[in-house]
């Protein structure tokens, strides 16, 4: 096993949005085309993509709501898809930027589930 490279991102604010629908994962892998992009750069991870966003979205539309709110909030570095979905994060330049984002959200969609953390 070897270590993840350092990219600078340890304890870097994040916060996580899910509209509480469910987006199962076999249906989302059932959608996708199956087409191997290629690896993802670990010098470029900003340019990083989820190949399963576009299955998901698809089953799923709010996500692509989710995603929108995420990366229109102040201090937003990334705002993406997590996984099969329809979990979504965004990394923040500063924790007050997240947390107001938590706020703003809340206010904005009160259904649906935040979490605000750092990573580790």
């Amino acid at each position: 096993m070897t270590n993840a490279p350092d990219l600078g991102l340890k304890g870097r604010p994040i916060l996580l949005v899910n509209p509480n629908l469910a987006c199962l994962t076999g249906p989302v892998f059932a959608a996708w085309d199956g087409v191997d992009r290629g690896p993802l750069s670990l010098e470029d991870w900003q340019l990083g993509r989820n190949d399963l966003e576009q299955p998901a979205i698809g089953l799923v539309p709010t996500i692509t709501d989710v995603l929108a709110l995420l990366a229109g909030q102040p201090g937003v570095v990334l705002a993406r898809m997590s996984g099969s979905g329809a979990t979504c994060f965004a990394l923040f330049s500063d924790a007050h930027q997240r947390d107001a984002a938590a706020a703003a959200i809340a206010v904005a969609r009160p259904s649906w589930w935040t979490r605000a953390t750092r990573l580790r």
